[in-house]
């Protein structure tokens, strides 16, 4: 922090301690989580970057939907292919929407400088540019080419 023009007194007598936490941020996730009766849930069946916050309401949206599933069809078999199709739609959206959140504002070097360059003029003029699908969730209508292009202001 000293070469960032902090005076150098701050840093007297400081000891460092540690280790120091980190987490995971890579999304991790099982294509169709359900097999021979067991179905995956939360982070067992997707785990997205906690920087974005969806982890525990794709947990509670997940279980609603399994249940949901088992409560109309007789065949839980089928009910958990069922439940398997849905988290893998709802899930991919939210996959998409956190990634494209990471590229345009996490991520570092002259292609994103250039990407944000681009996309940060149209977002301020039309802020329905950013996708909501993280905040208000996946049932918003989506289409992925033209919600990334809207994003990355190629569109």
């Amino acid at each position: 922090m000293r070469e960032k023009g902090a005076p150098a007194g701050y840093y007297r007598d400081v000891k460092p301690r540690g280790p120091l936490a980190s987490f995971e941020t890579a999304d991790t996730w099982v294509r169709h989580p359900y097999k021979d009766g067991v179905a995956l849930l939360g982070d067992a069946a997707a785990s997205s970057d906690p920087t974005w916050g969806n982890g525990l309401s794709l947990t509670l949206r997940g279980v609603r939907a399994l249940r949901d599933r088992l409560l109309a069809n007789e065949n839980w078999d089928v009910a958990g292919h069922e439940y398997a199709k849905e988290h893998d739609h709802f899930y991919g959206i939210i996959h998409n929407v956190t990634g494209w959140f990471h590229q345009m504002l996490m991520e570092n070097g002259p292609e994103a400088d250039a990407r944000r360059a681009k996309a940060m003029p149209l977002i301020a003029e039309d802020p329905t540019r950013v996708p909501d699908h993280g905040i208000s969730g996946p049932d918003l209508p989506f289409d992925k080419d033209t919600a990334r292009g809207r994003f990355f202001g190629d569109a």
